[in-house]
């Protein structure tokens, strides 16, 4: 890959994680200018940011941030990699624990991201009467979707395993 490329992909990584975090904070730091651009359906369907106490708002930050924070980390991840391939020494032990260390990440995004709708109503709900509190449990198929790119990074480390032993191998044969 050439080195504009690079540093295209480098700065694509650095706009990801400020899209990935930006909304998130700016959702539970001011709802009222964030509604013009998006709505959190799922606040909205239990009464909406109004109604909120303080310590549920910063509950529910905490809820939402975290797989955005698991996202980012996992893109940060990728940096050392464009660095190594600018090198053009990317084909080594160091990217392949970069590479597994990113799906891992993606793994434990996908499966906060999954938990943190119910965490998110249960915070929510936590100070309705009894009986009108709420817990929910979905899967649909952006959850599943956000397995692929895990998925997608574990196999990339494991073909740089494989590639790396075998070119071992026939530099021991050589």
């Amino acid at each position: 890959m050439n080195i504009p490329s690079l540093i295209a992909f480098r700065w694509v990584i650095y706009l990801s994680v400020i899209v990935v975090i930006a909304p998130v904070l700016w959702m539970w730091a001011d709802p009222a200018s964030f509604t013009y651009i998006s709505k959190n359906a799922l606040v909205e369907q239990y009464g909406g940011f109004g109604r909120l106490l303080p310590w549920q708002r910063m509950a529910g930050l905490i809820v939402t941030l975290v797989p955005a924070l698991i996202f980012a980390w996992a893109l940060v991840c990728l940096l050392p990699l464009i660095g190594m391939a600018e090198r053009g020494d990317w084909f080594n032990a160091a990217s392949e624990r970069y590479c597994f260390r990113a799906g891992r990440l993606l793994l434990w995004h996908a499966l906060v991201r999954w938990l943190s709708d119910t965490a998110l109503v249960l915070v929510i709900t936590l100070n309705n009467q009894p009986g009108e509190r709420a817990l929910m449990i979905s899967f649909g198929s952006e959850d599943l979707l956000s397995l692929i790119p895990a998925l997608m990074a574990l196999c990339i480390a494991q073909m740089m395993r494989v590639g790396r032993a075998q070119r071992e191998e026939l530099n021991e044969i050589v």
